[in-house]
């Protein structure tokens, strides 16, 4: 197994949320349990993707066991913050979902002190993360975060969840193109199932993005389960 190069800690609803991020080990994959088979969590947790080939391999105990110390270090190791990358010809703009009235400003983040994703300060904007997402066009995936939640009130993903296989969500550049995917996927992750690696890459050989916000219900102020929406550049 690579090396373990980065664990990623972020919160996205005023609570702490542990999001693991390893972009060159191997990633763990998501797929439904058969009633005989193990569960979700073991699943994430155990099966992993073969960063070369694509096949599924496994993921040893090492992995899991870095992976746990960094619960334990959550906020109480500092390193040097990491700002994004400047922009460049090219710059993403708004993310528009018709389906949840959705019409909101993209603002580019990086790495805080502490090793976790930046996310917004506020209700409304979403936050994107350049360095681990690429362009539309690209081919590759681009990762969106934003609140379900802020300051007692409802944040620009708050209604995330109720995404359906099909509905339309845009990548507005800010030279005027617009991206166009549909939701293929919505899924609600115990939180300390996420493999941030894999959410990053989305889906292997096909154009891809994931938001990702806070859901259930909230105990004492952090929430339990994250909503990852899945969607597929338009042909």
């Amino acid at each position: 197994m690579r090396r373990l190069l980065l664990l990623v800690v972020m919160g996205l609803a005023g609570g702490a949320g542990w999001l693991l991020f390893d972009r060159e080990a191997e990633t763990t994959t998501v797929s439904a349990a058969g009633e005989s088979g193990p569960s979700l969590q073991q699943q994430l947790r155990y099966i992993g993707r073969d960063g070369r080939t694509g096949m599924a391999t496994r993921v040893d105990d090492r992995y899991i066991a870095e992976v746990d110390e960094s619960y334990e270090n959550y906020g109480k190791v500092e390193s040097v913050a990491i700002p994004p990358p400047s922009a460049g010809d090219v710059d993403l703009a708004r993310l528009v979902i018709p389906e949840i009235g959705v019409d909101s400003r993209l603002q580019r983040y990086g790495v805080d002190k502490f090793g976790r994703l930046d996310v917004p300060s506020d209700a409304s904007t979403v936050g994107w993360h350049p360095a681990y997402s690429s362009l539309p066009g690209e081919g590759g995936s681009s990762f969106f975060a934003a609140h379900y939640s802020w300051a007692g009130g409802p944040g620009v993903f708050s209604k995330l969840s109720t995404l359906a296989n099909g509905d339309l969500v845009e990548v507005r550049e800010s030279t005027g193109v617009v991206a166009r995917y549909r939701v293929t996927s919505v899924v609600d992750y115990p939180l300390a199932t996420i493999d941030m690696g894999a959410l990053l890459d989305g889906r292997p050989g096909l154009e891809t993005i994931v938001l990702m916000t806070c859901s259930g219900p909230p105990n004492e102020g952090e929430y339990p389960l994250r909503t990852v929406v899945l969607a597929v550049r338009e042909a």
